[in-house]
């Protein structure tokens, strides 16, 4: 792969990051402590210890309303994940669109993150989709966009796995020069 980085490309690459560890972020909480029937439980049991009573319906909808500034900032730094998706593809296409792999680990590489680019870009659709879309393919949408977590968890473990392979053999360095640059030039 390239192995100078411009400071725009490494611009994208960590904006792009932290914005994807932030919405992955909210929606590992969403799954876990912050799970809605989890959250009403806590209600219902915190309400009983000093004798009150509470349906869990009710319960339910206090949860939804605690976990809706989190699925807000979901959708708010989702907008940031598509903004930069965007300038990253014009970045690539105007840019880096003529790489051609040297090898067959380039070659597997590049293809990894065509794979990865697709279906963030299919991801960013739906959840465009579930938002502004019609009411009638809303739930599809849905259930599509929450089966994209799968694929980001597999892309960060080719990713990190990857970064620790190439610093351990013939890519030492590469850290380095995605964080401050190619220092020898």
């Amino acid at each position: 792969m390239k192995k100078n980085y411009s400071a725009f490309d490494r611009f994208l690459h960590w904006a792009l990051a932290f914005t994807f560890l932030v919405v992955m972020l909210t929606v590992f909480l969403r799954l876990t402590w912050m799970e809605k029937n989890n959250v009403a439980e806590i209600i219902v049991d915190s309400l009983r210890a000093i004798h009150i009573d509470i349906a869990y319906d009710k319960a339910i909808k206090i949860a939804k309303n605690i976990r809706k500034p989190m699925f807000e900032w979901h959708i708010t730094i989702g907008y940031f994940v598509t903004g930069i998706f965007v300038l990253r593809m014009m970045f690539h296409i105007f840019n880096k669109g003529n790489y051609n792999p040297k090898s067959v680990k380039e070659a597997f590489q590049a293809w990894v993150y065509r794979i990865f680019y697709m279906l963030l870009g299919f991801t960013l659709i739906t959840g465009l989709l579930i938002k502004f879309g019609p009411e009638s393919i809303k739930d599809t949408a849905e259930t599509i966009h929450k089966l994209t977590l799968y694929y980001a968890i597999a892309f960060m473990i080719l990713h990190f796995s990857g970064i620790l392979i190439g610093e351990n053999t013939t890519a030492k360095g590469v850290v380095s020069k995605m964080i401050g640059g190619d220092k020898k030039n």
